[in-house]
């Protein structure tokens, strides 16, 4: 008798990126695509209300690849969770962006991965390991089907304690006003 086996299914809760006040009751999260000008543009913006409020507010930064117009977005996302494994998503987060305009443009952008994992002291063995453990595409994959559930349709998606943000304005000053209400709400 013939018994068809398959590999087993690697399951994950999606990314756990997260910076600011972590018992915080306000969770803003933001689901990026590292080869999209639209979040490029924005982040700017979000570092700087992450640092705004990092003592009040809870954010996490999920993955929404969009491969079909970005080839090389899933690969920024496997190299940031990468680094999320040795403790350093927030400076490879911060080393993709800023240097987007480069690697975007190469054959090979996993070369330009590669020089800011180690500027910012990564293990490069660990790295390239975890960046080819299913867990990591699990995960990336997890914040995918989150994203879709929520009703992100393009990129950067903000969601606030659950609910998409609808076409939000990219200023601190507007980030502000949304997470001052909440805030206000609980009291605080």
């Amino acid at each position: 008798m013939y018994s068809k086996t398959s590999e087993p299914q690697i399951q994950s809760e999606g990314s756990s990126n997260y910076y600011g006040k972590l018992d915080s009751k306000i969770e803003l999260t933001e689901f990026v695509d590292f080869q999209c000008e639209a979040c490029f543009a924005f982040y700017p913006t979000v570092k700087e209300v992450k640092e705004k409020y990092k003592d009040r507010v809870k954010f996490r930064v999920g993955y929404f690849p969009i491969s079909n117009s970005h080839k090389f977005a899933r690969m920024g996302a496997a190299n940031a969770e990468a680094a999320a494994k040795q403790g350093k998503f927030w400076e490879m987060h911060d080393k993709i962006f800023e240097g987007q305009k480069t690697w975007e443009q190469s054959q090979n952008p996993q070369e330009y991965f590669d020089q800011y994992a180690q500027k910012i002291g990564l293990n490069m063995t660990k790295l390239k390991n975890d960046i080819n453990d299913p867990v990591t595409s699990a995960t990336i994959n997890a914040d995918l089907a989150e994203v879709k559930r929520i009703g992100g349709d393009g990129t950067p998606t903000f969601v606030l304690n659950g609910k998409k943000i609808e076409n939000p304005e990219n200023s601190v000053e507007a980030f502000s006003k949304v997470l001052d209400e909440a805030l206000a709400q609980l009291g605080n």
